[in-house]
């Protein structure tokens, strides 16, 4: 039973490693990106979303994935916990502005591979059901956010249905 326990733990630390690794060489990239958007709109264009999150989201976000991309090799269970958190409400978020800007919706599976990620970090630290509810916490907390900060798009008569 000892060494079942034991395998256990070196499995989910291999796996905790794995996934903190794939989320902060992510971020790391992304940040990089989304600190620069104003000044080339790469974001904005790519998604032809002109407009739907004021000038200094971009920026602030990108300094924030930096950030939880060391903060997820910090030493403190809870500083890693948070950065967990912040990956959820963050692309919890992503998801909705996919959503709300009437992008394909296969584009919100991107942004929800990192809440996915998240939540299995957490799971492997807390247990499922802390991870699950926080997990759900977090989401709404996105998804308000997204509530607040997205606009969205103008309907124009091209984009209006034919028929009532």
């Amino acid at each position: 039973a000892t060494r079942l326990r034991t395998c256990t733990a070196m499995t989910d630390a291999a796996f905790d490693f794995a996934l903190r690794v794939a989320e902060s060489i992510a971020f790391a990239l992304h940040s990089a990106v989304a600190i620069t958007e104003p000044c080339h709109g790469a974001v904005e264009c790519s998604f032809n979303s002109p407009g739907s999150l004021p000038t200094w989201f971009w920026p602030v976000a990108g300094v924030m994935l930096a950030a939880v991309s060391a903060a997820n090799w910090l030493g403190s269970p809870g500083v890693v916990l948070g950065a967990q958190a912040y990956i959820v409400a963050f692309h919890s978020g992503g998801v909705f502005w996919h959503l709300r800007l009437k992008h394909h919706p296969v584009t919100g599976v991107s942004p929800g591979v990192f809440v996915v990620m998240a939540a299995a970090v957490a799971a492997l630290r807390v247990g499922v059901a802390v991870a699950l509810l926080g997990t759900v916490v977090c989401a709404a907390v996105g998804v308000g956010l997204g509530l607040v900060l997205v606009r969205p798009p103008k309907v124009t008569e091209k984009d209006a249905p034919l028929l009532p």
